[in-house]
């Protein structure tokens, strides 16, 4: 058992890592690996003023997740909008 945060993700097979290639809007390409992506804005924040509450609106974000060795690590945490393509590239062959 992970005593830092009382998970233990060691007993999960999540099989082989996935290869991602990240193309950006600015053009940069990156490649990472992980076994899991999600889409979606975070939980709202809230500002907190006297007598009331306001919810924050929150930008969505692409996630990659990914287990190495016996931790469960994030590996990517972008703004949807600064990316252009997300691609599952792992297997594919090298083009000439």
């Amino acid at each position: 058992m992970n005593t830092e945060d009382n998970i233990s993700y060691a007993g999960y097979d999540y099989g082989p890592l996935r290869t991602y290639e990240i193309i950006w809007k600015s053009g940069h390409v990156d490649t990472v690996q992980g076994h899991q992506v999600t889409f979606g804005a975070d939980v709202p924040g809230f500002t907190i003023f006297p007598g009331r509450r306001d919810a924050v609106p929150q930008a969505s974000r692409v996630k990659i997740y990914g287990q190495f060795g016996p931790h469960w690590r994030m590996v990517l945490y972008a703004l949807e909008d600064d990316i252009s393509t997300i691609r599952d590239v792992t297997g594919q062959e090298k083009l000439a």
